[in-house]
């Protein structure tokens, strides 16, 4: 009787073991079966975001980018720049007598400055003819020469036995004499260039009238350089006088002269006279210079040019 007691009781237990595993199986099963959708589905998710990914992006992340391309060096073409053309003033001086002549060089295509005698007949009429035609005027400003009396400088001139007070009397009477002026330069005045003091007490009034000076050189040891240099006045010289003589030919070849002066672009000044012979080689002579890369400025022109280039 013990024995299947314990038979039975044996039994009974290996079916609860049974049944115990069995449920465990059974669970398990459901669980890996719930897993395997939910896996699936990640996958799909996943799937679907990269297909969503913009393509150029995804192309970007596995595209390798090449290698930059080597910009292309551009080279700038070094150009030449012109040689700068020569600058060439020409001032007609002893305007005032007649205005034949003043017209007769009006008609010429070129800048020439026209120097002004004070108090002549036609002085103040030509001074306006001038400054129509929108050229530049100087006064042409009478001074002793180391020959007077045998050559009078005529009315108006600074003698250097004036006193300062005269001095400046006698020329802020010859600047208003002739008007529209930009300059002055001397008419004769050998000896009276050389008075170094006489020239400072002149330029200093120049000055304060903002006026230039142009040195005709009528006297070889001129001490207008260092005058200037004393007042600060803007100051050039002549370097050619085109006619000494009243020969057309050479008056001609006189201004063609300035095409090689110095072999160098430097600013000139050429110097000559209202006469019949002048006019005309002026008028031929102009469109051969402009050939030749001459410029015909107004003289205050070779003042800025040679302030420009410093020279002294």
């Amino acid at each position: 009787m013990a024995k299947k007691k314990s038979k039975s009781n044996y039994l009974n237990g290996l079916l609860l073991v049974f049944i115990v595993v069995s449920v465990a199986a059974i669970v398990y099963v459901l669980s890996v079966q719930e897993q395997k959708p939910q896996a699936e589905k990640g996958k799909q998710a996943k799937k679907i975001t990269e297909q969503k990914q913009d393509p150029a992006q995804k192309k970007t992340e596995k595209v390798i980018a090449p290698e930059k391309k080597k910009e292309k060096q551009v080279v700038a073409k070094i150009e030449k720049s012109p040689l700068p053309k020569k600058q060439v003033a020409i001032i007609i001086d002893d305007i005032g007598h007649d205005l034949e002549a003043v017209h007769a060089l009006l008609k010429i295509n070129a800048d020439i400055t026209f120097s002004i005698l004070p108090f002549l007949t036609h002085s103040r009429e030509a001074a306006e003819i001038i400054r129509r035609s929108k050229k530049e005027i100087l006064l042409h400003l009478p001074m002793e020469p180391v020959s007077y009396p045998a050559d009078k400088p005529g009315e108006g001139a600074l003698f250097t036995d004036m006193n300062d007070k005269e001095l400046l009397h006698q020329l802020d009477k010859n600047i208003d004499s002739v008007p529209y002026v930009v300059g002055v330069n001397n008419h004769m005045g050998s000896k009276f260039m050389v008075e170094k003091e006489k020239l400072i007490l002149i330029f200093g009034r120049l000055k304060k009238k903002n006026l230039f000076f142009i040195d005709s050189r009528t006297a070889v040891n001129s001490q207008a350089v260092a005058a200037s240099k004393v007042i600060g006045l803007p100051l050039a010289e002549r370097k050619i006088f085109i006619d000494n003589n009243r020969d057309y030919k050479e008056i001609y070849n006189n201004l063609m002269s300035a095409a090689n002066y110095n072999n160098d672009s430097s600013p000139l000044i050429l110097i000559g006279h209202p006469y019949p012979e002048t006019i005309r080689a002026i008028k031929d002579a102009v469109k051969e210079l402009q050939k030749k890369g001459i410029v015909i400025v107004p003289v205050s022109q070779t003042l800025k040019a040679k302030q420009s280039a410093g020279i002294s």
